[in-house]
């Protein structure tokens, strides 16, 4: 089942807001996009799935309640990092949208 598949995998990459959004009226936005990229960003960097540790209902009242974000590992690359912790602000309005991202990686691999 699709859904059943969406609310018990895909909490690792959803934003806090959609998480504790009524799921009724919460909708993705590109704030809501970065902070999955973030996410995103992570698993690639670690090779690890986030949260996995985690029951599904464990991350979610984490990411929604308590602020729980994925350790960075200290040999992150600085513009990994920086990324990451923008696209994971709690205040959506905060973070990063994608052209800013695009340029941000772009001025890292030219240098």
């Amino acid at each position: 089942n699709e859904a059943t598949e969406y609310e018990t995998d895909g909490y690792r990459w959803l934003a806090p807001e959609i998480i504790a959004g009524d799921p009724e009226k919460t909708r993705e936005t590109w704030m809501s996009n970065a902070y999955s990229f973030g996410m995103l960003l992570w698993e690639m960097v670690t090779g690890e799935e986030a949260y996995g540790s985690c029951s599904p209902v464990q991350a979610a009242v984490g990411i929604a309640a308590c602020g729980l974000r994925p350790e960075i590992p200290k040999e992150c690359p600085q513009v990994l990092r920086y990324l990451m912790t923008k696209c994971w602000n709690t205040c959506p309005s905060t973070r990063p949208d994608f052209s800013h991202i695009h340029c941000t990686l772009l001025r890292a691999i030219s240098r």
